[in-house]
């Protein structure tokens, strides 16, 4: 007589975890806009190192962890939407223009022209006029710092940055970002000199840069 013993729990079948379209669809979007920006970095960097003739492996390394960084706090922020998009845009112009400043202590004019054609995304025709009225408010008085500074403080190339910086982020956010960049580079700078026991100049744009880019998410 065959006796079949049967287990007491019986195994189930073991089915693979399976994703929804929608949460498919989502890690899709966001690895799309990860590697756009990555690999947009990484081709500007490529043209920075061989401009300035410097280590390709850092500069495209730098430029790309901190796109990277950026687009994933714009998608935490504002999703897929335009805002992201044009945070994107604005933070590799920004990037550029800091290691530009890093290295020639310039920045060229068509970078300004960049950051002003990247604030009409988004806008309609009717938001120029608060635009225009938001870059002229800050310009007297930046144009007024570097007269009684006699550029020591800020220079032309800060003047232009930040006021093309305040077309595209408004008045309120524009003096936000550009007192959080004068604020962290002065204090920074003064520590590095005071180590060098030495005065020196040094580069406005990167401090300038991350204090416009953190007022982007105001």
């Amino acid at each position: 007589m065959t006796m079949i013993i049967r287990p007491i729990c019986p195994t189930l079948p073991i089915r693979p975890p399976q994703i929804s379209a929608e949460t498919a669809i989502l890690i899709f979007n966001v690895l799309a806009f990860l590697m756009l920006a990555g690999t947009a970095a990484f081709m500007i960097s490529l043209y920075a190192a061989k401009r300035w003739k410097a280590d390709k492996t850092k500069t495209a390394v730098a430029f790309v962890l901190i796109s990277v960084a950026v687009t994933i706090l714009l998608l935490c922020f504002f999703g897929f939407a335009v805002s992201t998009v044009k945070g994107i845009l604005f933070c590799l112009i920004l990037l550029f223009s800091s290691y530009s400043d890093i290295k020639t202590r310039e920045a060229d004019d068509y970078l300004h022209v960049m950051i002003l054609l990247t604030a009409f995304i988004g806008h309609e025709p009717a938001d120029i006029s608060g635009m225009l009225l938001s870059a002229a408010l800050i310009t007297l008085p930046l144009i007024m710092t570097v007269l009684l500074c006699k550029g020591k403080v800020i220079g032309g190339a800060d003047v232009k940055l930040s006021v093309a910086c305040t077309f595209l982020l408004g008045i309120s956010r524009g003096i936000a970002g550009l007192m959080a960049g004068l604020t962290i580079g002065i204090l920074a700078n003064l520590m590095i000199q005071t180590r060098k026991n030495q005065a020196e100049g040094f580069p406005l744009i990167p401090y300038l840069a991350a204090g416009f880019m953190a007022a982007y998410f105001i």
